[in-house]
């Protein structure tokens, strides 16, 4: 029985084939993972054999959560093992490449072409309702 474990900060997905199609045992697992502390999410996928952990690290630690998966026996082959020292990523910010002013021109040129349309279409039906009531 293999095993994945895949972990960033703050979330893990376990994925063992015994799970699928076994929605009572998956629904068992989410039932104990969701009574650790620090556990701040859980959803198991029958279909997938995935269980995703959603959790505080600073409340509770990763070998916590896989403990729970040990006491059911379901830790057989290890294929993937989480890293215990995972760090949130910096965010990254790319400044957008400005637009060539072709697009730009193009752009603004068919917005007020669809907005005058729009006006016109509009302005002939309210003059068509008002002629209608003062001309029966």
């Amino acid at each position: 029985m293999d095993c994945f474990i895949h972990q960033t900060h703050g979330r893990m997905r376990v994925r063992i084939a015994s799970l699928k199609g076994n929605l009572p045992f998956c629904r068992t697992l989410v039932r104990d993972l969701s009574a650790l502390p620090g556990v701040q999410r859980v959803a198991a996928n029958e279909i997938s054999g995935s269980v995703v952990i959603y959790y505080n690290p600073s409340v509770v630690q990763s070998s916590s959560i896989l403990r729970v998966f040990q006491r059911r026996k379901l830790l057989g082959n290890i294929v993937a093992f989480p890293n215990a020292n995972v760090r949130p990523l910096p965010a990254v910010r790319r400044a957008k490449a400005p637009a060539p002013d072709w697009v730009s021109e193009t752009v603004n040129f068919a917005s007020r072409a669809i907005v005058k349309t729009l006006l016109e279409a509009a302005l002939q039906r309210t003059g068509q309702i008002i002629l209608k009531k003062i001309l029966p």
